[in-house]
């Protein structure tokens, strides 16, 4: 039950990140698709052979997401925005900060393969509203 759902919100998150999104920005064309079995929770991502793990990462404003090369070759991180991690050595990481809500693809080389990390705003709180004293 836990892999559906996790399907099927990765399915419609890449389809709000198709639509625009609720970042209110169009979405690039070029944006890579991530995989959909493999979105997670949390503010770090592991660089292996097979490309990054997660994918799809999805964190809140703010956040610090940190990839961490866990080959034992150079990786670089690309983001479709412009920015570049650099040469990341094996053991050593890259973080960036992110302040605002969007979606940011990236790529991971060699390969070219695909990530994208999600930044969210949180959940609105279901408690009523106190009302102001008078």
């Amino acid at each position: 039950m836990r892999t559906a759902f996790v399907i099927i919100a990765a399915a419609v998150s890449l389809s709000a990140v198709a639509c625009g999104g609720s970042t209110g920005r169009a979405a690039a064309p070029d944006v890579p698709a991530a995989a959909t079995g493999d979105v997670a929770a949390g503010k770090e991502i592991e660089l292996t052979a097979r490309g990054p793990v997660p994918r799809h990462l999805i964190a809140g404003p703010g956040d610090r997401v940190t990839w961490h090369n866990g080959t034992s070759s150079d990786q670089t991180v690309t983001m479709l925005d412009g920015t570049k991690s650099g040469v990341i050595r094996p053991g050593r990481s890259f973080t960036r900060d992110f302040p605002t809500s969007g979606t940011f693809a990236y790529k991971v080389a060699p390969g070219d393969r695909p990530g994208l990390v999600e930044i969210n705003l949180p959940e609105p709180s279901q408690e009523p509203a106190t009302p102001a004293p008078s």
